[in-house]
């Protein structure tokens, strides 16, 4: 279940549970201030969001303080009731990757430039450094570059002198860069260092506990604080001026698409950013219940909603993608993120829920038991690509690309099928967006055998690659067979001439030749040495298959039938019957007995 505030994941390496005596000591080192009970959250329905907008900027032309009053009543337009936001510059780790490439940013890589404290668990009093302030208590030295002192001095929270800046006071700089800062790390005399969150994470003798300093800016405090991250990249040095927003849901710390926009003057900048966020905000449906094949969703903030057309709601048609988050005691994410080939399609909508159908490449994604750690939700999408490059490769091997494999797409409320194409020497194929429904169902066959279900909303990503396990070997057991039953046939067909050409000999009292020919035929294949061929074979084609259970399956069912087929026409009875007329044929002087009426009449 969904709160109004996205829980808070702590760091790797950052204790939240400690002893009483770690208890003690922290409290002994907060500020006094008064205890104040925490408000009841509002019904998820009536919960606005709260939004931070970072501003990053090439032009000090451009700023949030130059934009904030302009931009609010933007957003004011259209998510005044829904949305409780705070417009603020990028800090400036972020606003360097933003201004780099802003679709390729992700959370580990903004929360790995956080200024964060590495305490060695060594450390004799370890267990009892919670916060920052325990460090400057517990702690006689902090080590970090020049640089960086100087960063984290300009950034602080709150009153220098306060017990929980104590750390201030023991913070030390060292000549050299981050790597004689790492070099100290492992010197018996170092009790911790002032580093990048990313850094810290790789400390590994002695293993660093992370203690998070009360500074501005901190990432991984923004996505604590609030439920949606915007951040706005405008370039001024072009012509015309470009702006580039992207959503960072904190929850899920999922980034969505980005949406671009070019602005000829500075007086429209704020209605040009406001109409990217306008694009990119992807409204939140919690699922409370899930199905196998469907879900029903309440949609965040939708009783403040009073306009049929706010872009907070989530509409008939509307594709979600599904996402599930599974915490651990400490409240860090143990999996999160979207299910693989998942999509959820709205149907109907009842008040403020959403009844929508699940589709996904596999079943069982977002049934499960509901506790206080498992988050599910869907994120409305809106595709803004042309199209979409699907490739497939096989399992667990990028390089070996599924060549010629053909892709179908069913209805989603009916059973017909159309071809779509066939993967080319790379494994890959382009998929269009379908004008009547975003939403396709693909299913990727190869020999007559359905491989994969590929649920697929084109233009959503510039790339969907399908990790499947290959069809070849399954193939190559077909092929084998079906050579394996034409020797049946083949051989059926010599032995009943051979009995034939054998019985003729005998009738005419051509003894020897029929002694010579029954010879022959003892020497064709027999059964037991076609059933002991298949039976390595099969074996061959298990082990080479792998652990894939459909697979498998088809290859025994192939054996089985060809073994019936061999057990039926190819037997020891034909050679034994020719062996008994040999000996009726030696008893009557070299040649059977001519046959009764009954006989003849019986042939």
């Amino acid at each position: 279940m969904i709160f109004t505030l996205g829980p808070f994941a702590p760091a790797r390496g950052q204790e939240t549970n400690a002893d009483a005596a770690a208890q003690a000591d922290s409290a002994a080192n907060a500020d006094a201030e008064p205890e104040v009970e925490p408000d009841e959250p509002p019904p998820f329905d009536f919960a606005p969001y709260k939004t931070l907008v970072w501003v990053a900027s090439d032009s000090p032309r451009v700023s949030a303080d130059t934009m904030r009053d302009d931009l609010q009543k933007v957003l004011d337009r259209d998510f005044h009731a829904v949305w409780r936001t705070t417009i603020e510059d990028a800090p400036t780790s972020v606003a360097s990757m933003a201004l780099r490439v802003l679709s390729e940013v992700d959370f580990d890589t903004l929360a790995a430039t956080d200024p964060v404290i590495a305490v060695k668990r060594s450390h004799d009093d370890a267990v009892r450094i919670r916060f920052a302030g325990d460090v400057g208590r517990y702690a006689s030295s902090i080590l970090t570059t020049t640089g960086r002192m100087e960063e984290v001095r300009s950034r602080l929270a709150g009153d220098p002198d306060s017990p929980k800046n104590a750390w201030l006071r023991i913070l030390h700089a060292i000549e050299g860069d981050a790597v004689s800062l790492k070099d100290a790390w492992a010197k018996e005399d170092t009790e911790a260092i002032l580093v990048s969150r990313g850094m810290a994470e790789t400390l590994t003798e002695p293993e660093a506990k992370i203690i998070v300093p009360p500074i501005a800016g901190q990432v991984i405090d923004a996505a604590e604080a609030y439920d949606k991250i915007f951040i706005v990249r405008i370039r001024t040095a072009t012509t015309p001026m470009k702006v580039e927003s992207v959503e960072f849901d904190t929850l899920m710390r999922y980034f969505g698409d980005t949406s671009q926009a070019t602005v000829s003057s500075f007086n429209l900048l704020p209605e040009v950013v406001g109409a990217t966020l306008r694009d990119v905000f992807a409204p939140v449906a919690r699922i409370d219940d899930a199905g196998k094949n469907n879900a029903v969703g309440l949609v965040r903030a939708s009783g403040l909603v009073t306009d049929k057309n706010s872009p907070a709601l989530v509409n008939v048609g509307d594709v979600l993608v599904p996402m599930v988050r599974k915490d651990d005691r400490n409240g860090s994410p143990i999996s999160i993120g979207p299910l693989d080939w998942a999509y959820l399609l709205t149907k109907e909508l009842d008040g403020r829920r959403v009844k929508m159908d699940f589709h996904a490449g596999r079943a069982g994604g977002l049934q499960g038991r509901k506790n206080a750690r498992t988050h599910r939700v869907g994120l409305r999408i809106r595709p803004r690509k042309d199209e979409t490059l699907l490739r497939l490769h096989a399992k667990g091997d990028p390089n070996q690309p599924l060549i010629g494999y053909e892709i179908y797409e069913k209805e989603l409320e009916g059973k017909s099928m159309t071809f779509i194409g066939r993967t080319d020497w790379n494994g890959r194929l382009n998929v269009e967006p379908n004008d009547e429904q975003p939403l396709r169902l693909l299913y990727v066959k190869n020999g007559g055998a359905v491989l994969a279900r590929l649920p697929m909303v084109p233009g959503h990503h510039e790339k969907m690659i399908a990790d499947l396990g290959g069809d070849d070997m399954r193939l190559q057991a077909e092929s084998y067979i079906r050579g394996v039953q034409n020797s049946i046939i083949d051989l059926l067909a010599i032995r009943e001439l051979f009995k034939a050409r054998i019985m003729m000999r005998l009738e005419r009292g051509d003894l020897e030749p029929a002694e010579e020919l029954l010879e022959v035929l003892r020497n064709q294949p027999t059964n037991e040495r076609l059933a002991n061929d298949m039976g390595k074979r099969q074996s061959e084609f298990i082990k080479a298959i792998g652990k894939n259970a459909n697979q498998q399956r088809k290859v025994d069912e192939m054996f089985s039938v060809t073994r019936e087929m061999l057990t039926k026409h190819i037997n020891p009875k034909l050679v034994r019957d020719l062996e008994e007329a040999m000996i009726v044929a030696k008893e009557n002087g070299g040649k059977l007995p001519p046959k009764s009426d009954e006989e003849t009449d019986g042939a």
